[in-house]
């Protein structure tokens, strides 16, 4: 057997860099009894301090919409995992975009939209999940 024909296991850096699979029965997800829904625009009080830099720099800054991308694949999760529709479930840590981001461009040099459309893609069938769950705007 050659070393061609088996797939080498991809290292910690490639993992994370990977969007996790959708959670099973995300199409079938029912509104959570007695939820209150914040929108996460409601939450800037609660925002990091690096999204509050990102969101400042403004949409001209390199990487701006890719960053984004992957701050919403992680707020979505996070809020779907939790199952919070408030402010401690819609607002996640900055850090991990910034070494997504990093590990992207290690691996591809310049992150274009083909890197992170998976985490946009994901991100957008969470967040219905999150709205439908929390029967408000994320």
């Amino acid at each position: 057997m050659s070393d061609e024909t088996i797939p080498a296991a991809p290292t910690d850096e490639q993992a994370f860099l990977r969007v996790r699979p959708l959670p099973e029965g995300l199409e079938k997800i029912e509104p959570i009894p007695g939820a209150v829904n914040v929108r996460f625009l409601d939450c800037a009080a609660s925002w990091p301090e690096g999204y509050k830099v990102h969101r400042t720099a403004g949409s001209k800054r390199e990487g701006y919409a890719r960053k984004r991308d992957i701050y919403l694949y992680l707020q979505a999760s996070q809020a779907y995992e939790a199952r919070d529709c408030g402010c401690a479930g819609k607002v996640a840590p900055w850090e991990p975009v910034e070494a997504i981001y990093a590990g992207l461009q290690h691996e591809f040099g310049e992150v274009t939209q083909a890197q992170t459309a998976t985490y946009a893609s994901a991100a957008a069938r969470l967040i219905d999940a999150v709205e439908m769950m929390c029967q408000g705007r994320f």
